[in-house]
């Protein structure tokens, strides 16, 4: 496999050279190959000597002046290191569009000429030849929403990724909103397919996607996904485990505290339930359900599933706030604006992420329960579902406090953890 799309002769290998070795601290970090890759696309586009397909033009007439300025602007999508924006921003204008705003903080370090844009409905650019790199996302339907957004604003959309996962998907997809779809050589372990010749009449899919979901604790609710929201419009395994404990549980209680008189909400009926990690806001919708609490919230680090909770909640009549932001960090949930507070959350949902790509991680998981412990009321609860080999219960225990596991499969593990007293 080749290592680089330009041949040594060509006068944009030696431009790319010469960009490259300014920045000889970027060439240890992950996503320095995609970067370099979208480097010399771009240069070799500029200089004639790469086709759209970034092959060799070989002789083939290329209108110089015509080429010499593209792109006039560049927008990057989900760039997460920031390598792409900035090295792209040495030589063409760009503009960078994040769905995590982890990611949106890291771009804006590493690469502070890039100007970045919140939401891909509001791109209009004024450039006349535009084109979009899209770091090609796992689920397909994100790859599907982004399209949708830019097609009308772009003459070009690059998307690269793992040659190993760049599946016929992507062509199809891109296939919708462009008369032209070329796959690029490999280089590396990585290659670009490429959408050009914009479609007058697209077919566009649009979101949020709709569809309901149906758990005997609640009947069927109505779900909205955005394309890069986890699970889409499905509910995953984990959650469903989560609410049928948090269900009985809910139930058992009520059936303890059977015509009490109480003033306050006993343990069965908390005031509000918060989501550390909300995704499509079902299990948020169904937990309100399941407990009847009045108030919900959900917090996430993705826009598309903070968009999609929000919206979720809007469609079956419930009073949810939404927040985008780290769930591990406590302050940015306990702001000013935001009605979530330290030690007043009677009841706190985790479905904590296991996997960082293919890597397995448990770092995310141990930060979400140490916010949950920090946010919990004295006598509130915290459900945690996790894969059943990752052993969290000593965690949570040593974190939150006394954690009983109340059901367990081959899969799925559910805990309930109590606030230290």
């Amino acid at each position: 496999m080749p290592s680089t799309l330009l041949s040594p002769d060509f006068s944009a290998r030696h431009r790319s050279q010469e960009l490259l070795e300014q920045f000889p601290e970027l060439a240890a970090v992950p996503g320095f190959p995609q970067a370099r890759i979208l480097t010399e696309y771009v240069l070799g586009r500029r200089s004639g000597e790469l086709d759209v397909s970034g092959r060799a033009t070989e002789g083939t007439f290329v209108d110089a002046e015509a080429v010499a300025g593209l792109p006039h602007e560049v927008l990057i999508v989900d760039d997460g290191q920031g390598l792409q924006s900035r090295l792209l921003s040495e030589i063409v204008p760009v503009r960078t569009y994040n769905d995590r705003v982890d990611e949106v903080r890291t771009v804006a370090e590493v690469a502070d000429q890039a100007s970045a844009i919140d939401d891909l409905a509001v791109f209009a650019p004024e450039a006349q030849e535009v084109w979009a790199i899209v770091n090609a996302p796992k689920a397909t339907q994100a790859l599907a929403e982004t399209i949708a957004a830019v097609q009308a604003h772009v003459t070009t959309i690059v998307v690269i990724g793992r040659s190993d996962s760049m599946s016929r998907a992507v062509n199809k997809e891109l296939a919708r909103g462009f008369a032209r779809v070329d796959v690029s050589p490999g280089v590396g372990k990585h290659r670009m397919i490429i959408g050009s010749r914009p479609l007058s009449s697209p077919s566009l899919p649009s979101f949020p996607r709709h569809s309901r979901i149906d758990h005997p604790a609640t009947g069927p609710l109505q779900v909205r996904a955005h394309g890069a929201c986890f699970s889409g419009v499905k509910s995953d395994e984990g959650s469903a485990a989560l609410l049928t404990a948090l269900a009985a549980d809910t139930q058992a209680a009520e059936t303890r505290t059977a015509g009490v008189q109480t003033a306050e909400a006993g343990p069965g009926s908390p005031n509000s339930v918060l989501d550390l990690g909300c995704g499509n806001g079902w299990l948020l919708a169904a937990a309100m359900q399941v407990t009847a609490a009045d108030k919900g919230a959900g917090v996430d680090v993705s826009k598309a599933a903070v968009a999609s909770t929000r919206e979720t909640a809007e469609a079956n009549g419930l009073d949810v706030e939404t927040i985008l932001a780290d769930a591990t960090d406590v302050q940015a949930l306990t702001g000013a604006d935001s009605s979530v507070r330290t030690g007043g959350q009677d009841l706190i949902l985790l479905n904590p992420p296991f996997h960082q790509g293919t890597t397995i991680e448990t770092d995310t998981a141990a930060g979400l329960m140490r916010t949950a412990a920090e946010l919990l009321a004295p006598e509130g609860r915290i459900f945690t579902v996790y894969n059943s080999h990752l052993h969290y219960r000593e965690t949570l225990e040593r974190v939150i406090g006394p954690s009983e596991q109340v059901a367990r499969s081959s899969k799925f593990t559910v805990v309930r953890s109590l606030r230290r007293g």
